[in-house]
């Protein structure tokens, strides 16, 4: 019998190559339409996971970021009306009582509304609204009166308001021959003809004047001149204005931000708000006040119950801030006081408040946002130490 070789073959090593098998051909023709969709919808799956974990990430970021901003908020805060409070009634070494307001200063001051030049000038404590502390408690319209901050709509329901007076540790000193300002100092007085300053004689006198220096008698007396501060501090319910100057639902791009501001007098003359920090939700102040001069540790009243302001050595302040960004995985429920006003934030109704006369906490659904509590005392330096009246 006779065997035949492929390989040796003329037909089959002239013919066409041997073509693959029905299986190899299959193998090798790729993957079928199922196949693909499977591997689609595979791969849709891990990536709508990974989209998920990163916009869960994102979100715990953002509120975390305004959880350590809601903290630093709570800090400067305190710095701020810190400072403020620990410079009331410095007069250049002289009691508030020896300050003589001249009409120079009365005169540069322009008034708004209610907070008048009077009012702003009153340094002694036993003039109406007067004194380096005083305060008006919260109520369901700005206490001073809607022009004081510009509108109606410029003030928080409920929150209190702090009134703090001094003279800048800034000084300008006389020249060396004369008792008169050198010419440096001289032309930053007249150049600045509406800024009030307080001419100050450490232990013998004090005068608020603008424009020209009051003349002395006293030749080589040491005088010196510091400029004069106003500041009120209070809540507004958004922290930039939109056009009309009111707070409306437009306002901080359509979400409003409750905001610690702080209202002052600039160096012409005139009153202007800015803000201090937002996220401030509710601000109230007790005033440590000694009775008697038996009983010099301070009992904390509310503004309205203080009967001497002038005997008042300590401010203690309650601050609630609030985180803007909205957090609904959890429920943050709870009641937070502040002084004599206290609201309870519960999920799924609305807040119950006490003692806070219309205030509103932030947010159409309080629950879904975080809130801090601080409170803290504010020793007043220049006051330690005197005796009460």
């Amino acid at each position: 019998m006779t065997r035949i070789d492929s390989t040796s073959s003329p037909e089959l090593g002239r013919g066409r190559p041997a073509q693959p098998s029905r299986l190899r051909r299959r193998r090798i023709g790729g993957f079928s339409l199922i196949e693909l969709m499977v591997a689609m919808v595979l791969g849709l799956l891990v990536v709508a996971g990974l989209i998920n974990l990163f916009v869960a990430n994102r979100k715990a970021y953002e509120i975390q970021s305004g959880n350590n901003f809601l903290q630093e908020n709570l800090r400067i805060v305190s710095d701020r009306i810190g400072w403020s409070l620990r410079m009331s009634d410095f007069w250049g070494g002289n009691a508030p009582d020896s300050v003589v307001v001249g009409s120079s200063a009365t005169t540069a001051i322009s008034a708004k509304g209610n907070c008048t030049a009077a009012w702003a000038t009153a340094v002694n404590a036993t003039a109406a609204g007067g004194g380096g502390v005083h305060g008006y408690d919260g109520a369901a319209s700005f206490p001073l009166g809607a022009t004081c901050v510009g509108a109606a709509a410029n003030y928080v329901p409920g929150s209190d308001v702090l009134v703090v007076r001094y003279a800048d540790t800034q000084m300008l000193p006389p020249g060396p021959a004369d008792p008169g300002f050198s010419p440096a100092e001289s032309s930053t007085i007249s150049g600045n003809p509406k800024q009030v300053f307080l001419l100050s004689t450490p232990g013998s006198s004090a005068e608020l004047f603008a424009g020209t220096p009051p003349a002395t008698s006293t030749p080589k007396i040491h005088r010196y001149a510091h400029p004069y501060r106003v500041d009120m501090y209070y809540l507004r319910p958004c922290s930039v204005l939109p056009a009309g100057g009111a707070c409306t639902a437009s306002a901080d791009g359509g979400t409003p931000l409750p905001t610690l501001m702080r209202m002052h007098l600039q160096a012409d003359g005139t009153f202007v708000s800015e803000p201090v920090v937002d996220g401030i939700e509710q601000i109230k102040f007790e005033y440590g006040e000694t009775d008697s001069i038996d009983n010099i540790v301070p009992r904390y009243k509310k503004a309205s119950d203080v009967s001497q302001w002038a005997n008042v050595v300590s401010v203690r302040v309650s601050v609630v801030a609030v985180n803007p960004s909205r957090d609904i995985k959890m429920p943050h429920v709870g009641t937070y006081a502040a002084s004599n006003c206290s609201y309870t934030i519960n999920q799924g109704s609305a807040a119950t408040t006490t003692g806070c006369a219309n205030f509103t906490p932030y947010g159409n659904n309080p629950w879904q946002f975080v809130r801090a509590r601080q409170q803290f005392v504010v020793q007043l330096r220049n006051r330690v130490g005197a005796r009460p009246v």
